[in-house]
């Protein structure tokens, strides 16, 4: 597995209609940017986890396309659970950032923590005084 983010995507958002997938370009993270502030993108996670309405409604209605074009979804008629908008909405903009989903980019954290840990590691037994 490559430690290289992918390419921008785009999630499949089912939920919203047949074809429909949730995808941020440049200008839709610019329009969060300027609704939401600096932390439009620092805050998703706490703002996915209490499931700020104004936010996953705005993320839903910047980021819904098909066909590669702008695509509105309809929130208020979204039938599923709420955290499934919430988990759809962290995730897109995770490919955005980062060019992962949200559990993808925690996983690519824990591998650089742990490859970081061990060098770290290595280099303090290497200039011990045992081995001098």
């Amino acid at each position: 597995m490559s430690n290289q983010p992918h390419m921008r995507g785009e999630l499949p958002f089912p939920e919203a209609g047949e074809g429909v997938v949730l995808r941020f370009t440049n200008p839709d993270c610019d329009h969060l940017h300027k609704k939401f502030g600096d932390q439009w993108f620092g805050d998703a996670v706490a703002r996915c986890n209490r499931a700020d309405m104004t936010y996953l409604r705005e993320c839903v209605a910047v980021g819904g396309k098909k066909d590669g074009k702008g695509h509105r979804i309809a929130f208020d008629e979204l039938d599923c659970p709420v955290f499934v908008i919430c988990e759809k909405v962290l995730d897109a903009l995770f490919l955005a950032m980062h060019g992962r989903t949200f559990e993808a980019h925690l996983n690519h954290l824990d591998s650089v923590a742990i490859a970081n840990a061990g060098k770290n590691d290595d280099e303090g037994n290497a200039s011990s005084p045992e081995k001098s």
